[in-house]
């Protein structure tokens, strides 16, 4: 949980919805193909993530799951490298 330390600064509420929110982006990441191909990769996400989540709840005031996650996703957008299989598999469809 890569909230847990940050504890102290958030209820248990909002801990639970940040740590839903990092959850469900993790999952529409790796379903859209995104490439986590090595351990470093996966790790280097996961933390940017969290710090994405983390300054949405604190300076953004940001306190849903659903704005949290988008708000994540559209600040990663720029930077996300999709593998070639699913990328194929939408040129498919």
């Amino acid at each position: 949980m890569p909230f847990q330390k940050f504890a102290v600064h958030f209820g248990p509420e909002q801990l639970a919805t940040m740590q839903a929110a990092f959850d469900a982006t993790w999952e529409e990441l790796r379903a859209a193909g995104l490439d986590l191909s090595t351990e470093e990769k996966a790790a280097l996400m996961k933390r940017k993530l969290a710090l994405r989540i983390l300054v949405s709840a604190t300076a953004g005031g940001v306190h849903d799951f659903e704005t949290l996650k988008e708000q994540t996703l559209r600040s990663l957008g720029g930077g996300l490298r999709v593998s070639r299989r699913q990328t194929r598999t939408s040129e498919a469809a």
